[in-house]
């Protein structure tokens, strides 16, 4: 099973540099043959991807602790879920799970648009493609081949770390990797499209619902990463910018602009260098993220340990970068050709740049706080942190101008917004802005930037709720059908703009929820004796017990808390402290929560004493669970906006006639 696990993957490269000659060869020779033999090459490469897959998990399964790889992430009292899961806990097998990953991305690719009459765009966008599927099917069979065996190997393995054996980290680093490794996709296309010299909107039509794919499932793979933080570190809250938490916010930030600038430039033709150049950097984002986690140059509690496989990315990221970078520069002129200008300050396009800019904005003053520890010790020889202090004071006015755009901008129209059609529009979302602050003040929130977050996100969720509300009204008055008919029509007919709307407004609650708890949150320490008593604003906690408990590979010690609220008794909550067989010495700290909409109260076991007192902290988070709610909004709002509609393969045909024709050399309007 180990043999074929190997073959596996080096049969895989094998057909990755045939499929590459072929390609080369296929399209300077004009011929179809070999490009067709690539193609098939391609899904084969899928195939043994997942047999090396599959043979890796069941080592798992079976406790093979010959691997090393198996034996330094499992252990044979370990629950069949975790050790399915242990296929990406470690470095070697996530990158066989990238890889494998970016070979079925491929196959979906190769195998939705060989056979169509416009095809000639995809040789340039699988040679791409296959060169970065190329680049870890090197480094996973000569760099860190995940089938490595060991000389002298244990009876028993060493137990996959406690932190990781939990539901957050098991969904986190999936949904992450699909956002990662989905950007490969519209990558290939853009860099397909300067080779071809084809800088149309075809390019951005065929990968509208790969960006969006990736840029939910980026953000879910960060939400997941926040859950599990807030459930198993122990410090009471979801994002403390750390290096590596960075590294995923940062090609979110490029991708959300890029996904809004795409718009202009399907809508007006413009900003066609700007998008290439954003896919190129969240696509570069995305392999720099690699290159932090894996290098061992940063202290995270998320990276990886050191290792030389971050340098190869790093050496991967400068080849990426320096190709994008020359085929922007060498089709400029192309680029710019029939590029139409901003016309009016006050216009739609005009508010979906601001709306990149500070994307972008944030995103540099994410890297430049992530990284200048490095540069001060290359320098000074000392490395400075920079901390959350730096992150917020720099961001968080930035996250407000964004919500302040996210209400403006359906507030203006294409083009240009007459004065008359502003004071229109503005009039009732900001009448209703304003009587939001006496309302905050007088509820005890009196500081500037949480005052204007709420403030704004009022404003914004007004201005959306009133998008339907025309949309909804102008329906029944065309139509003379009832408010929820015409509802309906609406949002059926229109998936893409509303659903844009519905995610709009997600983000909004994301927004609330950080906001919440990251200017109130309240915390405190307490030490306790049996029986005793504390209040803290409307809780009285009661501290009845301490227990032990043995599981099948851990031992825990937890305090009992009875909690009331107001004179009513909520539950008992038993936050609790996890020794772990195999890592002893690494004691996991496992919270108790009561959730609520309006807050979450959230127990910490710190110590306890032999006299059976305990140590105590106790955090109020206000505000939290909205971020798991809007989580939820963002995810039905992508839903629907990438559902099929009806006259779907009308619809389709369509496309592919504008591809043929851009293709050409004609333009479509």
């Amino acid at each position: 099973m180990i043999d074929f696990g190997k073959y596996s993957l080096l049969f895989s490269l094998i057909l990755s540099i045939f499929v590459f000659l072929g390609l080369i060869y296929g399209i300077r020779r004009k011929d179809a043959r070999f490009i067709d033999m690539s193609y098939r090459a391609t899904k084969g490469i899928f195939v043994f991807m997942t047999f090396a897959c599959f043979f890796l998990i069941y080592a798992f399964i079976m406790d093979d602790f010959r691997i090393e790889y198996v034996a330094s992430y499992s252990e044979k009292a370990l629950p069949i879920f975790y050790k399915i899961t242990g296929l990406w806990a470690g470095q070697k097998g996530s990158l066989l799970f990238w890889g494998w990953l970016l070979s079925l991305f491929t196959f979906i690719t190769v195998q939705r648009d060989e056979h169509k009459v416009n095809s000639l765009f995809l040789p340039y966008t699988l040679v791409f493609l296959n060169l970065t599927s190329m680049f870890f099917l090197v480094l996973v069979n000569f760099v860190t081949p995940p089938f490595e065996m060991m000389t002298m190997f244990p009876a028993d393995g060493n137990g996959l770390n406690p932190l990781l054996q939990n539901p957050g980290m098991v969904f986190h680093p999936p949904a992450l990797y699909l956002g990662y490794v989905g950007f490969t996709v519209p990558f290939a296309f853009a860099m397909a499209a300067l080779v071809m010299e084809d800088l149309g909107e075809w390019w951005i039509k065929k990968t509208r619902t790969w960006t969006l794919f990736s840029w939910v499932f980026l953000t879910l793979g960060i939400i997941f990463g926040g859950w599990w933080a807030y459930m198993e570190l122990g410090w009471g809250g979801v994002w403390g910018w750390d290096p590596v938490e960075n590294s995923s916010f940062m090609p979110w930030l490029t991708a959300t602009a890029f996904l809004h600038s795409v718009i202009i430039q399907e809508k007006r033709r413009m900003l066609k260098i700007w998008n290439v150049s954003l896919i190129l950097l969240t696509f570069s984002l995305s392999i720099f993220g690699t290159f932090i986690t894996r290098s061992g140059i940063i202290s995270s509690v998320h990276a990886f340990g050191q290792s030389p496989v971050g340098f190869v990315f790093l050496g991967f990221l400068i080849l990426v970068l320096a190709a994008g970078i020359y085929l922007i520069w060498t089709r400029y002129e192309k680029l710019k050709e029939q590029n139409p200008r901003i016309e009016a300050f006050l216009s739609r396009e005009s508010s979906f740049l601001y709306n990149n800019i500070i994307l972008v904005g944030i995103c540099f003053a994410t890297f430049w706080g992530t990284i200048f520890p490095l540069i001060s010790e290359a320098v000074k020889g000392v490395k400075i942190s920079v901390g959350p202090p730096f992150f917020n004071t720099i961001n968080a006015p930035l996250f407000l101008l964004l919500i302040l755009l996210m209400g403006v901008c359906p507030l203006l129209g294409w083009r240009k917004t007459s004065p008359k059609g502003i004071l229109k529009n503005f009039l009732l979302p900001f009448s209703l802005t304003a009587l939001t602050l006496p309302v905050l003040y007088i509820s005890g929130i009196k500081s500037f930037m949480p005052v204007f977050f709420f403030s704004f996100s009022v404003f914004a969720i007004t201005t959306l709720l009133r998008e339907f509300y025309l949309g909804t009204s102008a329906g029944v008055k065309k139509n003379e059908k009832g408010w929820l008919s015409s509802f309906w029509t609406l949002v059926r007919r229109n998936r893409r703009k509303y659903g844009g709307f519905v995610i709009h407004a997600g983000m909004v609650f994301i927004v609330l929820g950080l906001a919440g708890y990251g200017y109130f949150q309240y915390k405190e320490d307490f030490v306790l004796s049996k029986g005793q008593e504390v209040t803290i604003k409307n809780y009285r906690l009661k501290y009845t017990d301490l227990t032990t408990r043995k599981k099948w590979n851990y031992e825990g010690v937890g305090s009992v808390i009875e909690v009331y609220n107001s004179g009513k008794f909520r539950g008992t909550l038993r936050p609790e402290k996890r020794f772990y067989k195999k890592r002893e010495r690494e004691p996991t700290t496992e919270v108790a929560i009561l959730t609520g909409m309006v807050e979450d109260l959230y127990l910490i076991l710190g110590a306890w004493n032999s006299d059976g007192s305990i140590t105590l902290t106790v955090v109020i988070n206000p505000l939290i669970s909205w971020i798991w709610v809007g989580t939820g909004v963002v995810m039905f709002g992508t839903i629907w906006a990438v559902l099929p509609r009806r006259r779907r393969e009308e619809e389709a045909g369509l496309l592919e006639k504008d591809i043929i024709l851009h293709l050409k050399g004609v333009e479509v309007e």
